[in-house]
């Protein structure tokens, strides 16, 4: 009974809030048609292409072949390595990882750049005995840590999509 009377409140307050799905724009249209007009330029490297391959998921999951009205550029940092446990034989037993990202949205009919923005992932992996352990271990957490990259670009962008939207439906309502 608790969890239902929770649940009504909830959704009462949510609603006088003010709270839309950020995969709504105001017209009811799904912003994912939008996010489908970007074209994502080649990002160098096997990293990048990994990177590449989830942006275009994420945000043409469709695989539409919408006309283009964006172009997203990329440029991936190379991972940073450092060693975060050293024991007494001076052996790692940890090491952290960071990997960086840089973006710039830029509109393929005004050529100007609408959006530019960064990002960046953190993690960690123990180090163990046995390297392939460790080189899978590694492996894993950048694969891992591009998914985030890619997961923080397509939400500022989605974000910035809605926020222009907003913008053109509050110029429409108040002409």
């Amino acid at each position: 009974m608790f969890y239902k009377n929770l649940l009504i409140f909830t959704t009462i307050l949510l609603t006088g809030c003010g709270f839309t799905p950020m995969n709504q724009i105001n017209n009811g249209q799904n912003i994912i048609s939008e996010t489908e007009k970007i074209t994502i330029a080649n990002i160098p490297n096997y990293d990048g292409y990994l990177l590449k391959k989830e942006l275009q998921n994420l945000l043409n999951p469709n695989k539409s072949n919408a006309p283009k009205e964006y172009v997203l550029t990329v440029l991936l940092k190379s991972p940073v390595y450092e060693d975060q446990t050293i024991q007494g034989d001076n052996f790692s037993s940890r090491e952290n990882t960071t990997v960086s990202a840089s973006f710039q949205l830029k509109n393929t009919q005004t050529q100007k750049i609408v959006l530019t923005d960064s990002t960046i992932a953190t993690g960690a992996y123990n180090i163990v005995q046995d390297p392939y352990a460790t080189q899978t271990a590694r492996n894993k957490l950048k694969t891992n840590l591009l998914k985030i990259i890619a997961n923080n670009i397509s939400v500022r962008i989605i974000s910035f999509l809605k926020s222009q939207e907003e913008k053109n439906e509050s110029k429409t309502v108040s002409n």
